[in-house]
């Protein structure tokens, strides 16, 4: 005898994953420390070499995390008042590789012109890209494909990593225009 379904609310699972969103840009936030004075450096050189490299890295991955919760927001927008258990599973893969994503950006700010520390990071928003995607398609049978370009622009920044060292994630602003061309090249999405 099989147990029967319960219906899960859409609106419960777009809340509990907004909490998840908002938790992960916290822990990020909490990683960024004041400068630590040493040797012949001054407060000034300290903030420079040590602090703001961490804001910025926040700040990139901020946008990051804002674009995909806004991604989030309009697949959820179109989806009806009960998800399935595939839009629970796709949401849940989302919301793990998001978890991830603190530590992604502590590795990689200890290292940043490392190719590991890059493809950890770089790695994991690829992944979180595609999971989005895996989302669109099945909460709301949308076969974008700009979460493939987004992904594929992460992982540009890896082979650079070693060429510009800590400014390799600056390519991922390329992400902007990637999305808006898949936009206006497929609009409504195209079906597989």
């Amino acid at each position: 005898m099989s147990v029967p379904m319960i219906p899960i609310s859409s609106k419960r699972l777009e809340f509990f994953s907004d909490a998840v969103l908002a938790v992960a840009i916290t822990l990020m936030v909490l990683r960024i420390t004041p400068p630590v004075v040493s040797g012949g450096d001054t407060l000034g050189e300290a903030f420079w070499s040590d602090t703001v490299p961490q804001i910025i890295y926040f700040l990139v991955t901020f946008a990051i995390i804002v674009s995909f919760w806004v991604g989030h927001h309009d697949v959820f927008a179109k989806m009806g008042p009960e998800a399935s258990r595939r839009v629970l599973f796709a949401n849940m893969a989302f919301l793990a590789l998001i978890c991830l994503l603190p530590f992604g950006l502590e590795f990689f700010s200890d290292e940043p012109s490392s190719i590991l520390t890059t493809a950890v990071y770089a790695g994991l928003l690829a992944l979180s890209s595609l999971a989005m995607t895996w989302l669109q398609w099945v909460a709301v049978d949308d076969h974008s494909l700009d979460g493939i370009g987004r992904a594929v622009v992460f992982l540009l920044a890896i082979p650079l990593a070693p060429l510009v060292g800590g400014f390799s994630p600056l390519i991922w602003v390329l992400n902007w225009p990637v999305s808006t061309y898949f936009d206006r090249k497929y609009p409504g999405g195209r079906r597989a």
